[in-house]
């Protein structure tokens, strides 16, 4: 390994250290607003301040690169498989840093490292939840990555209709999901997942780097034709109306059963417990077939060949595995009720398909 090898993996080891750190010390310094959570038992609260910091970590990145030119473009891009790699290695020390310290929570010890030990573990003196600060963290570099890769683009000149339709698409979904920060407390990633190496892992690895991995690999961007955005915009929009609808609407009969959705629709439940009006009429999981739509618009924007369906395959693949996941944790956990549910709303995550 040469000199300059090792210049640059200490460059990119200290880039995300850098940058994490200072997502983590801005989310305990800015005003947040404090939110009881689903999970949390007892007076806790959780701390939201997940736009304020994003807008702040954001747009202090475009200046910097895009107005005063401090950060060399090209070098960082140079850098963007060392920065990834170098994220695991953070994700690593992370995890060993957040299940270690708790008491064993299965017979095997790297099952333990895996998924975790805690659900909701608590971090700087309980000032902040471990979960938010891992998604603000992966939403925060996402977004960086985002900015990064339009930015190259823009220097070469090379065609940016397809590159500023998809990246105005996904900080839309990066910005609306810190926006509703509150209702993601009472999604599935919070109430059943512990904190271990895959939900580390997801976060400061996989959510930064390969959810914009379309763009990562579009090296000779194509001009696509208007109805080919529009279409890709349909599809992403249509995806985010039954997903935010779905989460919305059962993050309100979680806090207050009895109130109309959007001030119109009556909530039906079977016996208090089960929601099945509504979006839950339609699937047991139609929020799932939402991101999936999603993640398919944002393919459809870029035409970068096998590369731009990673992303809405990853989805596919996670919520069969999850639907059915799901399925097992809510028959043991609803019983009767919960056959009653699937006898009402037969179809799993597509209607009438699947």
């Amino acid at each position: 390994m040469t000199n300059l090898d090792l210049t640059e993996w200490f460059s990119a080891f200290i880039h995300i250290l850098l940058t994490y750190t200072l997502i983590t010390l801005l989310h305990l310094a800015v005003p947040a607003h404090h939110v009881r959570g689903y999970v949390h038992d007892g007076p806790k609260f959780y701390r939201l301040n997940g736009l304020r910091v994003f807008f702040i970590v954001s747009l202090s990145f475009i200046i910097c690169i895009g107005y005063f030119q401090y950060l060399d473009i090209q070098y960082l891009i140079h850098l963007r498989m060392k920065h990834s790699i170098c994220a695991c290695l953070l994700g690593l020390i992370f995890t060993f840093l957040i299940v270690l310290p708790f008491k064993q929570n299965s017979s095997s010890f790297w099952l333990d490292i895996y998924l975790g030990r805690l659900k909701n573990p608590q971090l700087f003196s309980n000032r902040t939840d471990g979960k938010i600060l891992l998604y603000l963290i992966g939403g925060i570099g996402l977004e960086l990555n985002l900015i990064l890769f339009y930015f190259q683009y823009a220097q070469e000149n090379k065609p940016m209709t397809n590159i500023m339709v998809y990246v105005i698409l996904f900080s839309f979904f990066t910005i609306e999901y810190f926006y509703h920060e509150y209702v993601h407390l009472y999604t599935f990633d919070f109430i059943v997942e512990y904190v271990g190496f895959k939900l580390v892992w997801g976060c400061l690895v996989f959510y930064p780097f390969f959810y914009p991995i379309t763009i990562w690999c579009q090296i000779h961007p194509t001009s696509l034709s208007f109805t080919r955005q529009c279409f890709s915009i349909t599809v992403f929009f249509l995806g985010w109306i039954l997903s935010r609808g779905a989460n919305n609407q059962k993050y309100l009969f979680r806090t207050q059963p009895k109130a109309r959705f959007l001030g119109v629709f009556q909530p039906i439940s079977i016996n208090g417990r089960l929601l099945c009006s509504g979006w839950w009429s339609i699937s047991r999981h139609i929020n799932y077939l939402g991101d999936t739509l999603m993640a398919t618009g944002l393919s459809l924007a870029i035409d970068g060949g096998i590369y731009s369906w990673l992303y809405p395959l990853y989805y596919v693949a996670l919520f069969i595995a999850r639907e059915r996941t799901d399925y097992e944790r809510c028959q043991e956990k609803y019983g009767r009720d919960w056959e009653e549910y699937c006898r009402r709303v037969p179809y799993r995550i597509i209607p009438f398909l699947y």
